[in-house]
């Protein structure tokens, strides 16, 4: 099993995703209360801007009005990647921070969702087709990592048509 050992991939777990609750709120509360709803700021000239925004449905606009829906399936991602973290089937290091990162984005949201109705959105990137926040980001980055992670796991696992190919006969 390629990965940190069982019972420390959970604390590191909840530690990351704890970490990112918190940077998430923290910037959605600035964003409340210091950006007024449609008036842009420019933060990068012709890239960056934040604008305040709410969201009940998900990434790029998809299911808007499902709040309830997507709040539940936050649940869901939360609870399989604690079962992930406590079997250790990770993908190592790199695999635990990307858990981290998703779970602690999902949460974020889930917050946001369960507090208000709705998800608060603040950021806006020259091409990027929507407005988002830092738990969409860390969703985002956890999953290309937890993919990456996997794929190196899996790159550096013996094939058992080499091993065995000898042994045939």
């Amino acid at each position: 099993m390629a990965g940190m050992p069982r019972p420390r991939a959970l604390p590191i777990v909840a530690t990351i995703a704890l970490l990112v609750l918190i940077l998430d709120q923290a910037s959605k509360a600035w964003a409340r209360s210091e950006l007024t709803p449609g008036h842009e700021v420019t933060v990068i000239p012709g890239w960056l801007w934040v604008r305040l925004a709410s969201n009940t449905g998900a990434t790029l606009g998809l299911g808007t009005g499902n709040n309830e829906l997507f709040a539940v399936l936050a649940l869901i991602i939360v609870v399989a990647i604690g079962v992930l973290a406590v079997r250790g089937k990770v993908g190592g290091v790199l695999g635990i921070v990307a858990l981290g990162a998703v779970a602690g984005g999902a949460v974020g949201n889930l917050v946001d969702r369960v507090r208000l109705g709705y998800v608060t959105d603040f950021i806006e990137v020259h091409w990027w087709p929507t407005d988002f926040n830092l738990a969409d980001a860390a969703i985002r980055l956890g999953v290309v990592l937890f993919l990456l992670a996997l794929l190196r796991d899996w790159t550096r696992r013996p094939r058992r048509g080499s091993v065995d190919a000898g042994r045939e006969g």
